[in-house]
């Protein structure tokens, strides 16, 4: 970010480095890097390609755009088996939907947009996940194909009174969970509740042993070109000399569905905040995502579980 093109108000609003690292760490967390070479060594370079993967709302755009600006597969030019409209073997998502499930769809769905004719054995996807908890404030502001009883947020801080909403108000004898459901392509999937569609969708990547790498959305926000040029140095990519990064929406592609998506220092205000991590969320939502969130995942992610409230 070119700090002069902001005005003195703005500046003022920016994270420390130190909300950063107390909610991310300090370095990039990156998994899969064991399977570069395995990749690289088993396909030609001509078809080597790379995309996102990921749920609603976790940094998908914002890695295609990064990766398309800053790195090219130069075999790719000449490649008979895919084309992108750069030349550069960087695609918009995975061939079987980047927001769909890997055990579901991978060979079994072909993504309408940019799918047809893509080998998806030859695809090396980005799987990019987001802190749950902002996560679902993320929900709160745009849905997507995720659906849940709520209350829309109306005022675009990520949660208003009735949202996320994991725990029905109107039973208080008991923690009753409110259901969350998605349409993939496949069909509709209903899980327990928003904190299980996180769980669950992620605990299928982790059952998955075809080369790929995973990578957190915020690391993209505060390291962008280390996991960028990462990202490309796996897939045997060339990376650029002078890095280009997102200032604007990277979903600024004409789709209503994208209408009011965060620019980069919007971005960095709302997640760098740690105080806009609990948005919208009620002392009983917070009680059900601390015992029902995946432990495993959030340990692995680096994402650490907020206090209980007292």
């Amino acid at each position: 970010v070119n700090l002069q093109d902001l005005d003195a108000s703005t500046i003022s609003q920016l994270p420390t480095w130190e909300n950063v690292i107390s909610q991310y760490g300090d370095h990039p967390i990156m998994y899969g890097l064991e399977t570069c070479q395995p990749y690289r060594e088993t396909t030609l370079p001509a078809d080597r390609m790379l995309g996102p993967a990921g749920l609603f709302n976790t940094g998908t755009n914002l890695l295609f755009q990064l990766m398309k600006d800053n790195c090219k597969i130069r075999e790719a030019e000449h490649s008979t088996s895919h084309r992108e409209p750069a030349r550069n073997g960087i695609r918009f998502h995975a061939p079987w939907g980047k927001h769909n499930p890997p055990s579901t769809h991978r060979y079994k769905n072909v993504a309408k947009m940019f799918g047809e004719g893509i080998n998806q054995t030859a695809f090396f996807p980005v799987v990019m996940i987001k802190d749950p908890y902002s996560w679902m404030g993320s929900e709160c502001r745009h849905n997507y194909q995720t659906w849940w009883e709520h209350d829309f947020d109306v005022d675009g801080s990520g949660g208003g009174v009735g949202c996320p909403n994991l725990v029905n108000k109107e039973v208080l004898e008991r923690e009753e969970p409110v259901e969350a459901m998605v349409p993939y392509p496949l069909g509709w999937v209903y899980y327990e509740s928003l904190v299980d569609v996180w769980n669950k969708w992620y605990e299928e990547y982790e059952e998955q042993t075809f080369p790929m790498l995973q990578t957190r959305f915020e690391d993209l926000l505060f390291h962008g070109e280390e996991v960028t040029k990462i990202a490309c140095d796996c897939v045997g990519g060339v990376f650029t000399k002078q890095f280009r990064n997102i200032e604007g929406s990277a979903k600024e592609n004409g789709m209503l569905v994208h209408k009011g998506a965060n620019g980069l220092v919007k971005a960095m205000l709302q997640y760098g905040n740690p105080r806009n991590r609990l948005n919208g969320m009620t002392d009983r939502d917070r009680r059900y995502a601390s015992e029902s969130l995946n432990g495993d995942l959030m340990s692995k992610f680096g994402y650490s579980a907020p206090p209980l409230p007292t």
